[in-house]
């Protein structure tokens, strides 16, 4: 089974049900799984969980821009696991083009508490940020001075909603990293998971799901803290100094290209 065929496998659910119920404090799990499992995962769960679905489409096109200062203090923060830790980007929906500016903090617990704010109808990621929003971004984000980068993120995702607990799912696929018009990196076949919860709960069906795969490579199907703007830093600036993602990011460059 195909993954268009198995994401009609679940009943839907609409955004302003799923706006309804958002998790702007929560605990976040991430992996890196195949493409070529998403079918098996989505038709072991098809009873657990609802797929967000927009104008009759399940799986939407996002794109990201990120925010960071001038010596990269996100970026840096995130590679030597400082406890707590801020990203910025802005997000804007294929479905329905709205855009967002967006800022995530890591607590010292582990916790994701996500600030976000709506821009106006006619901004995209290209656009500048407003006296307002820059304002918006000094609040919640606490590093010095913080730009608009020339790097950004496109990638297709679905959404899953649990049926019994504050528990989402999302699955990325198709993603690739732009800086400016000319440099192009993807991921290939390569997926990002993510397991939003309000409480760590072991005994998620789709936890239970993922472990039936047998994980020939690491970091396949692994909990991973990987980040889709380190990963995509890292793919276009190979000469970055950082060692702690430089074995990690081989084993990726690898799956990438052997699974053509």
């Amino acid at each position: 089974m195909n993954l268009e065929r198995a994401l009609t496998l679940l009943d839907p659910i609409s955004l302003a049900e799923i706006e309804g119920a958002t998790l702007m404090s929560r605990l976040d799990q991430k992996y890196l799984i195949r493409r070529s499992w998403a079918p098996q995962l989505l038709e072991a769960v098809k009873g657990d969980y609802r797929i967000l679905e927009v104008d009759g489409a399940r799986q939407t096109e996002y794109r990201n821009r990120f925010i960071d200062t001038a010596n990269k203090t996100s970026l840096y923060a995130h590679i030597r696991g400082r406890n707590i830790r801020f990203k910025a980007r802005i997000r804007q929906y294929g479905s329905n083009l709205r855009s967002f500016l967006e800022i995530k903090k890591k607590t010292v617990h582990g916790r994701t508490i996500k600030a976000r704010v709506e821009r106006d109808a006619t901004a995209g990621i290209e656009t500048e940020l407003t006296p307002n929003e820059s304002n918006f971004l000094n609040r919640h984000y606490k590093y010095g001075d913080p730009k608009l980068l020339e790097v950004t993120c496109h990638f297709n995702r679905f959404t899953l909603v649990s049926n019994n607990q504050a528990e989402r799912i999302t699955i990325d696929s198709d993603i690739f990293f732009r800086s400016g018009s000319e440099e192009e990196e993807g991921l290939g076949d390569l997926c990002i998971l993510e397991i939003k919860q309000e409480q760590i709960n072991r005994n998620s069906p789709f936890l239970r799901a993922l472990g039936q795969f047998k994980f020939e490579h690491t970091p396949l199907g692994r909990r991973t803290s990987m980040s889709k703007y380190v990963v995509g830093m890292l793919l276009l600036n190979p000469n970055l100094p950082p060692r702690t993602y430089r074995s990690i990011m081989k084993r990726v460059r690898r799956m990438r290209e052997n699974l053509h």
